[in-house]
């Protein structure tokens, strides 16, 4: 019975050493790697959020040859040297003679694009031609776009000249931005649409 019991603790003694060396084996082989001498480069890059949007940009102004610079409080904009100018009744409104002659003026409106310009469109006025001719703008990332209307204003048939006619372009730089639409008319009889070109492309607004 001893010897039984001895071979029985020889076995068991034996398999406890081979457990513990398939142990310290297993051990070895999940050692950590050594630590690689390459820098961890941080590859979380900063992306810019959905509201974010580029900057305002406007082109440097150059006074054109032959013209002059007229300031308002919120925009500004050149006119031939020729002209003179007078401020109008309302804020940044001007008005142009030439030779003594009335042939231009300034005027500010509320926004309005293609669709809701007939809600601005003068009384006893033919519109002839809307046009749009950002090739002009000198303003980037903003709302902003350039409407050219031709229109022919009338008088009331009752009135004592009833065939009076008066030809005007208007020029109108519509900033959504500000809710702001500037002005521009000329009579279309005494001043050169390349002028009219040049007087629009001048315009930039006043940073606030």
């Amino acid at each position: 019975m001893s010897y039984i019991f001895k071979s029985i603790m020889a076995v068991f003694i034996l398999a406890m050493i081979v457990t513990a060396c398939g142990h310290e084996k297993g051990g070895e082989n999940q050692a950590p790697a050594p630590a690689s001498n390459t820098p961890t480069i941080n590859k979380v890059v900063d992306q810019p959020t959905k509201n974010e949007k580029p900057p305002v940009t406007q082109a440097p102004f150059s006074l054109p040859d032959g013209y002059q610079t007229v300031e308002a409080s919120t925009f500004t904009f050149a006119i031939p040297n020729s002209w003179h100018v007078e401020k109008g009744s309302g804020k940044d409104a001007f008005s142009f003679q030439k030779n003594g002659e009335q042939i231009g003026e300034t005027e500010i409106l509320g926004w309005f694009d293609s669709e809701t310009w007939k809600n601005f469109k003068p009384n006893h006025a033919e519109q002839t031609d809307f046009k749009e001719r950002n090739d002009l703008l000198a303003i980037a990332n903003m709302d902003v776009h350039i409407y050219k209307i031709q229109l022919t204003h009338t008088k009331p048939a009752a009135d004592k000249e009833p065939e009076w006619k008066y030809k005007e372009i208007r020029w109108y730089v519509s900033v959504k931005e500000n809710g702001r639409s500037y002005g521009f008319y000329f009579n279309s009889e005494k001043i050169d649409e390349n002028v009219m070109e040049t007087v629009l492309s001048s315009f930039r607004l006043k940073p606030k």
